[in-house]
């Protein structure tokens, strides 16, 4: 009895020692424990990879826009616009094509960087140091095309008397989109112009054939099938309306068109434009730089055609100053011989009579370096 009394007073004095003893001990700080360092914490930067090495590129020759010119997507008119360059832009040329006539450009704004301009647009101090671009570089335009093989104007129709919507270089590729009844002219593609078509002469382009070209009218709707391809048939020459000629923004220090003859480029060129009295653009300026093969003396024909009211009076200068002995070139005169010192620069000056009355010219000037 007395053992079942004092097991429960013992327990109870044990638990109070065990607690004294523990409260006399003093507090330690728990360990910290710190994690296992894993692969990723301990393993050591990898090196960055060095960049790749860039394919090497000729060095641009610079060059000085003569012109406002159109930046393409190929050498021809036949490819797209990618924009235009107003003259006296400086360019950087990394190529050209095999025919000298067209140069590849750096143009940040198109697709891949660059574009094609025309040559004979562009100043630069030495043709032959810009290296040749492989012709499998060249993108390939669909359809028939022509070479044209001096320059040319593209008109809005298929006649002299239609606008000029700007000017080709020889030897650049068209693509061919119709003909007019008689063969004498074809239509092309041509993006600057307002339908994306314009008209050149056949007389100047080289093609293989234009047998399978569809027969168009002046306003490059089809023919009837009918049609006889080839043979004699209208062609339609309108009379400008009188009216102020537009402005082509030319002067003396900045001529309308800047060619220079060579035999392995440009032999001819024609300019076309509209001069008006007493309101419009009066005055044009052309500059031009004859050659001669194996001489000092260059042999030029010249032709003036002229359709209006009115009249044009030219001069023909150097440095500013008349060059003696020209005379007069009229209206409706052709293959005037006319011989100059070859190298130098010269520039027609035309300028619209009217006899005091509102009148208005359209005419176009050919002049063609005789080899």
């Amino acid at each position: 009895m007395s053992i079942r009394l004092m097991k429960p007073a013992f327990l109870a004095t044990a638990m109070i020692l065990l607690l004294a003893a523990c409260a006399n001990e003093t507090p330690q700080a728990a360990p910290t424990v710190s994690p296992s360092p894993t692969a990723s914490a301990t393993r050591p930067p990898s090196a960055t990879p060095p960049p790749p090495t860039p394919t090497a590129t000729p060095t641009p020759i610079q060059g000085t826009t003569r012109a406002q010119v159109n930046v393409r997507s190929g050498p021809g008119t036949g490819y797209a616009s990618l924009g235009l360059i107003d003259p006296a832009q400086t360019v950087e040329i990394v190529s050209r094509d095999a025919s000298g006539n067209w140069y590849l450009i750096l143009y940040p704004s198109a697709p891949q960087g660059r574009g094609w301009v025309t040559a004979a647009f562009v100043q630069v101090e030495d043709a032959t140091a810009i290296p040749l671009l492989a012709q499998s570089a060249t993108p390939t335009p669909a359809g028939p095309t022509g070479v044209v093989q001096q320059k040319l104007n593209v008109r809005s129709g298929p006649g002299t008397s239609y606008d000029s919507l700007g000017m080709l270089a020889a030897g650049s590729v068209v693509v061919l989109t119709g003909k007019n009844a008689a063969a004498s002219w074809l239509q092309i593609e041509y993006p600057a112009a307002p339908g994306g078509h314009g008209w050149v002469t056949a007389t100047y382009v080289q093609v293989t054939g234009t047998a399978n070209l569809p027969v168009l009218d002046e306003y490059g709707n089809p023919l009837p099938s009918g049609t006889p391809a080839g043979s004699p048939g209208p062609v339609f020459t309108p009379t400008p309306t009188v009216g102020p000629a537009p402005d082509n923004r030319d002067s003396a220090a900045q001529p309308a068109m800047q060619v220079s003859f060579s035999p392995s480029a440009s032999r001819q060129f024609a300019y076309s434009h509209q001069l008006s009295t007493s309101q419009g653009d009066g005055q044009d300026w052309i500059e031009f730089t004859p050659y001669a093969a194996g001489g000092v003396s260059a042999r030029l024909t010249i032709s003036l055609t002229c359709s209006g009211n009115g009249t044009l009076a030219v001069e023909l200068l150097q440095n500013g100053i008349p060059v003696p002995g020209w005379g007069t070139l009229q209206c409706g005169d052709r293959d005037r011989l006319l011989t100059l010192p070859a190298g130098g620069s010269y520039v027609f000056h035309l300028s619209a009579v009217g006899g005091g009355v509102q009148s208005l010219v359209a005419y176009t000037l050919t002049v063609s370096n005789e080899p």
